[in-house]
C-alpha cells in the first residue's frame, strides 16, 4: 500500500491511503508500567470515502481484512 491507493475492507467499504510511515505502537496491557512496551510497525493513515473520517491502522493487522481496489 502506498499513498493514493484506493483500498476496501472485507465489508466493501472504501478508503484512500493518505500516508505510510513507521510508528511506535504501545502495548495496551502495559500502560500502567513506568517503561514503554510495544513495537514499531508501519502505520497507514486512511480516509474513509463515505464519511471523510481519518484513521491510523497498523499495516500488519490490515493484511487480513483489506485489499487494494485500484492504484492511482
Amino acid at each position: 500500500m502506498k499513498k493514493g491507493d484506493l483500498i476496501k475492507n472485507k465489508n466493501g467499504k472504501l478508503a484512500i491511503v493518505l500516508a505510510t510511515y513507521t510508528k511506535f505502537f504501545q502495548d495496551q496491557s502495559a500502560m500502567h508500567y513506568d517503561i514503554d512496551y510495544g513495537s514499531a510497525d508501519t502505520a497507514v493513515d486512511i480516509k474513509w470515502i463515505a464519511c471523510g473520517t481519518e484513521r491510523t491502522f497498523r499495516k500488519s493487522k490490515m493484511r487480513h481484512n483489506w485489499e487494494i481496489a485500484s492504484c492511482k
